[in-house]
């Protein structure tokens, strides 16, 4: 499988602003586009970041936007991931959304609600696990924020033998370096590539305000950090599948699961 160029863009999400952050977007995808990115990753709820409640205006705006972007990452051939507020229920659930040159799917909703900040008030839990997506750049399992502290969620990378990884986060600076650490586990122990996509600004719930680091990092499938940015700027990098092969050649934990009798049984 070829070499992709891929980015990530984690930009100052701005509360309820839904028009100004996909200007944002659409600046991302067409500076992603010019530079031969086939992928686009972006933050945790960005099209809205975190409100106290979400009605059924801003939800509506939100919808919208999603159309716009699908549009025109489509006409650029680009395939971005995200999540925003989803669904018809009284409360939207956290939602995953693939758009652009991978079609317009939906495959998930954020089943580790961050229990601290009481994100269950705001959305629904999911239910389910991240699905393997095939992608026009490979097999994607895609996690969203807290999900990356947890590997029972994100172990179909490794069943399906998923290429990458993506991770779409709103991570507080104060808690950056387990946002790394994570990062680079869950790429290690899946033996693939992730790609993780923070935020930059200062925002919060209840008056309790959080900083965030704008950061993004690519983390080969051995776990080393590829590249980063740390400043909210456009990550642009290269992941090369052939690496994956090498790594799940070298150490065959797959092989050595099965062996172990720890692979899960076909239905």
């Amino acid at each position: 499988m070829a070499k992709h160029k891929i980015a990530a863009f984690p930009f100052d999400v701005r509360p309820g602003e839904v028009a100004s952050n996909l200007q944002q977007v659409l600046l991302a995808v067409e500076q992603s586009a010019s530079a031969g990115a086939k992928l686009l990753v972006l933050p945790e709820k960005w099209t809205t970041s975190f409100l106290p409640s979400f009605s059924s205006a801003i939800r509506a705006e939100s919808e919208k936007a999603l159309a716009e972007l699908h549009q025109v990452a489509t006409a650029h051939d680009l395939t971005v991931i995200g999540s925003a507020p989803g669904g018809a229920g009284e409360k939207p659930g956290n939602e995953l959304h693939i758009v652009g040159a991978a079609g317009n799917l939906r495959p998930y909703r954020k089943r580790m609600l961050f229990s601290p900040t009481g994100e269950g008030r705001q959305v629904d839990r999911g239910v389910g696990l991240p699905p393997v997506i095939e992608t026009p750049v490979g097999r994607v399992n895609a996690l969203i924020c807290y999900d990356l502290r947890f590997p029972e969620v994100c172990r179909q990378a490794l069943y399906a033998q998923a290429d990458f990884i993506v991770c779409c986060a709103q991570w507080p600076s104060p808690r950056v370096r387990i946002f790394e650490l994570m990062s680079r586990c869950r790429a290690a122990e899946n033996q693939v590539w992730l790609l993780s996509c923070n935020r930059a600004g200062i925002a919060g719930l209840d008056g309790n305000l959080m900083e965030f680091p704008g950061m993004a990092l690519c983390v080969d499938p051995l776990g080393e950090v590829t590249a980063r940015v740390d400043d909210g700027s456009l990550l642009l990098t290269e992941m090369d599948h052939a690496q994956a092969e090498c790594a799940r050649r070298s150490v065959p934990l797959a092989r050595d699961l099965q062996k172990a009798g720890l692979w899960p049984a076909s239905e």
